[in-house]
């Protein structure tokens, strides 16, 4: 069952729509569940885990898709929902920028691409896939787990050193459109 911070999935608590729980709360509940998905689910697994009736779901999960917040994949007759791996993209992108200074931005970028350096040097690889290639090598249990571990962070931090670039080079122009509307609106 999926969970989420404020209780939803637990099947004690939200278990019909009628009662004191307000539409606002369903909605964010469904969103919620939506949202954080890591796999596709049907609409009845969603409002399962949001505790709310499955029309009421099916609904909010279709705005959701209008709203290009949530992707959909048909599985026989089945449609199932996860979160748009593009919209996904960009608000990464823009939390990064209101979040972080360019010159943050920088040495996070600088400290990732060190880190992979070390990698690169300690196991002489040049990728995440190299890496995992040797643990088949004759070493101990201990060290196949740590260059397990380091490969998925190699992966990670390739990642984020991806969006990070993109933060970057966007930064200025984020910044001047969103000065651009506050000015007009005021």
């Amino acid at each position: 069952m999926i969970q989420n911070s404020n209780g939803a999935g637990d099947p004690n608590t939200y278990m019909s729509d009628s009662g004191t729980t307000d539409h606002t709360a369903k909605v964010a509940r469904i969103r919620e569940v939506a949202m954080t998905v890591r796999e596709p689910k049907n609409a009845g697994e969603i409002a399962e885990a949001a505790g709310v009736a499955r029309n009421t779901a099916e609904k909010y999960l279709t705005q959701l898709v209008e709203a290009d917040k949530l992707a959909t994949i048909q599985r026989g007759r089945e449609t199932r929902y996860y979160p748009d791996p593009v919209t996904q993209y960009f608000d990464q992108i823009r939390d990064l920028v209101n979040d972080h200074r360019k010159d943050e931005l920088t040495a996070e970028l600088d400290a990732i691409r060190d880190d992979i350096d070390e990698w690169k040097e300690e196991y002489d690889v040049e990728s995440a896939d190299e890496l995992r290639a040797t643990v088949g090598d004759d070493i101990p249990a201990s060290e196949r787990r740590q260059r397990r571990h380091d490969a998925e962070d190699w992966d990670y931090y390739e990642h984020q050193a991806m969006l990070i670039k993109q933060a970057i080079q966007l930064y200025d122009t984020i910044e001047a459109t969103r000065e651009s509307r506050i000015a007009s609106a005021n």
